[in-house]
């Protein structure tokens, strides 16, 4: 046990209950939170394809919540469990992680950024902590895939999303994000791109990401959030 389990001992974001370790969820919990599925195809635009691996709400809500607001960097352990989940579901494991017969290994994870306002308040990118760890873990394992590529930048928007409607969201974001200049070169024709966001709410943003890398001819681009309620 760490000083800081000792300090404050660990325990499952949804129900309180005792758990081994900072970032675990009691198996009751997890499981009534975990529910891998994708957005239909009738919703997605720029993006081929977006995969949502639980629901957005109790303990998983207020985990992200607490991240994103509250400066509770350490709750973003809770997030591992889900991607641990992810791996299983695309057939991955840490001994075979690049399986030839499976349609979704990717040159390039790509997370979605915070505006510059919002990461010097905070202090970081909520999607760094959910993921960074996670890329870094399967890049290991093969070194040929799964590159994390930090190369968006996002303006400032004139509003919160989280108060926008759908349509409102959708025209906030538009033109919102850019290749950063250091990557205006960047190769990624024919590439195969996963984007990686916490929510996925009207789509609004991955479907800007999207727009900006498929300007540079990409084989595919995905999607990847950690929640979503209902589409």
């Amino acid at each position: 046990m760490s000083f800081w389990d000792f300090l404050f001992p660990p325990v499952c974001p949804h129900c309180g209950a005792s758990v081994a370790t900072q970032g675990d969820w009691c198996k009751t919990c997890f499981t009534d939170l975990l529910h891998i599925r994708h957005v239909p195809h009738k919703f997605l635009h720029y993006v081929d394809d977006v995969c949502v691996l639980a629901e957005y709400r109790g303990g998983l809500k207020s985990m992200i919540y607490d991240v994103k607001f509250n400066e509770k960097k350490e709750q973003s352990k809770g997030a591992a469990p889900f991607l641990a989940s992810y791996n299983f579901y695309m057939k991955y494991n840490e001994f075979n992680i690049v399986n030839s017969n499976c349609k979704t290994v990717y040159d390039y994870i790509v997370p979605v950024p915070s505006s510059e306002t919002k990461k010097k308040k905070r202090g970081y990118n909520q999607v760094d902590l959910f993921f960074k760890k996670w890329a870094y873990l399967l890049e290991k394992i093969d070194n040929r895939y799964f590159k994390w590529l930090d190369c968006i930048y996002k303006f400032d928007t004139s509003n919160d999303m989280w108060a926008l409607t759908n349509k409102e969201r959708h025209q906030n974001i538009d033109d919102a994000f850019v290749i950063k200049a250091e990557f205006k070169d960047i190769v990624v024709s024919q590439k195969r791109i996963l984007i990686v966001d916490d929510i996925y709410t009207t789509g609004a943003t991955i479907e800007a990401v999207a727009k900006v890398l498929k300007s540079y001819n990409p084989s595919r681009v995905d999607g990847l959030t950690l929640a979503s309620g209902s589409f």
